[in-house]
């Protein structure tokens, strides 16, 4: 991953979706890799969402309201 992003999230595809969507609503950076292999496509459905560290305080609130609201 590019350097100044960190690990926030490491959930389904969809979660992680929404919350990509959530967040640049709210002008924070982030970034998501997907565990898809290349040339196979084979994948767990499993995404890793990455926030730009500047903007992690902004983003924390935003992440933990959504996993709450998603929680079972």
């Amino acid at each position: 991953m590019k350097e100044g992003y960190v690990l926030a999230l490491k959930e389904s595809r969809i979660i992680i979706s929404r919350l990509r969507s959530l967040l640049e609503e709210n002008d924070v950076s982030v970034r998501v890799v997907s565990d898809t292999i290349p040339g196979y496509e084979i994948s767990f459905n499993i995404d890793e969402l990455f926030v730009l560290k500047k903007h992690l305080a902004l983003a924390e609130p935003i992440i933990k309201e959504y996993i709450k609201l998603i929680e079972y």
